[in-house]
């Protein structure tokens, strides 16, 4: 440039690693590639094709959920939402995401569906399930026995029930629902009686399904949650 002709140069915005992949698997959406409940390709198959860490990939596949776009469901995959799931699953969302801070009205949500939840997932869990389920609650009592709250594991065996149901809009609310009720479950679990309980009635919960007997799961969820309901309308003074 001359002297005195110098322009100001424009701002370039650098674009993270996990956007430049959201962009891209929502252009192959729009270009028809990928279809409503095609299933993504494995984390790590993403991971190759991209050409990033798995991390990257991992942060693009929460934002793709984030934006409706996706789904997780446990132990089974990514998929692209049919249409008809997002309708159901965005305003379930946004009704959730209201009840952010008003803990007892979740838990009263919990006490409503997971049983019910419980008692489809007894009638159509696989055996591959109901050993991703033993696994996860053995995931739990390890972290319990090394003097952690066992909390995540916890949140996850009630989504793997979720899953078992083959209803993905019940894993999303499920899932939501957890994810508001975080905090609940570190006072639910403080202490080493109430997690010796957890892996208890988890246990129960487990049998009913391995049994597959929908009465019996549906009561043994429906007693676990009137419990951490009971301790949480405690803890709040209500």
């Amino acid at each position: 440039m001359k002297p005195g002709t110098e322009e100001t140069p424009k701002t370039v915005r650098r674009v993270r690693l996990h956007e430049e992949i959201v962009a891209q698997i929502r252009e192959l959406i729009e270009r028809g590639e990928l279809k409503s409940g095609d299933r993504l390709p494995a984390e790590r198959r993403l991971a190759e094709i991209f050409r990033v860490s798995r991390h990257s990939v991992r942060e693009a596949i929460r934002a793709l959920e984030q934006q409706q776009i996706v789904t997780s469901r446990l132990g089974d995959g990514t998929y692209v939402l049919e249409k008809k799931e997002e309708q159901v699953i965005e305003p379930l969302a946004t009704a959730l995401e209201k009840c952010r801070g008003k803990l007892a009205e979740v838990l009263e949500l919990r006490k409503l569906i997971e049983p019910q939840i419980a008692s489809l997932a007894a009638r159509h869990v696989t055996d591959a399930q109901l050993a991703g389920l033993r696994a996860q609650l053995d995931v739990q009592i390890a972290e319990i026995r090394g003097g952690n709250s066992g909390s995540e594991a916890d949140c996850e065996f009630h989504k793997l029930i979720a899953a078992a149901t083959g209803n993905s809009v019940l894993l999303e609310m499920v899932s939501r629902i957890h994810d508001l009720v975080e905090e609940s479950r570190d006072f639910t679990l403080q202490n080493d009686h109430r997690r010796d309980w957890a892996i208890e009635t988890h246990e129960r919960i487990l049998k009913a399904l391995q049994e597959r007997d929908p009465d019996a799961a549906f009561r043994e969820m429906h007693d676990h949650i009137a419990y951490v309901e009971q301790l949480a309308l405690k803890e709040l003074g209500h």
